[in-house]
């Protein structure tokens, strides 16, 4: 029994560790329009059209006017995916978007090393 709760123990810390670090990404005045957030918004809206009118995800058709343009080349699916589904827990991209910056700041190595470091050196 001691086991599981010294293992769960730590998944716990990161998890705490984890919402406190995410804390200005649930601020509704988060401005995800510098930078790069946009584009992955706006990325994740495009593949849900496509989606939604039964058109090759691939190929991103509702951007430029119809002609469609190839997004893969410079990212993979699987941020996209994840801002989808995302949007499915938060009803909104830009919520969507936050919950995926959130979950990986959760299952990030460099969180996960820096509770597990500060725990042994006490």
């Amino acid at each position: 029994m001691k086991e599981k709760i010294k293992k769960y123990k730590y998944i716990f810390i990161i998890l705490v560790v984890s919402i406190i670090a995410s804390i200005p990404l649930f601020r509704k005045d988060l401005d995800v329009y510098y930078d790069d957030g946009i584009q992955h918004v706006a990325r994740a809206y495009a593949t849900y059209l496509s989606i939604t009118n039964g058109e090759n995800t691939e190929v991103l058709s509702s951007l430029t006017n119809g002609f469609g343009y190839s997004w893969d080349l410079f990212y993979g699916n699987f941020s996209t995916i994840f801002i989808l589904i995302g949007k499915c827990i938060t009803t909104t991209f830009i919520g969507g978007y936050k919950f995926t910056l959130f979950i990986g700041l959760f299952l990030s190595r460099d969180n996960y090393v820096l509770v597990c470091e500060s725990i042994n050196q006490k």
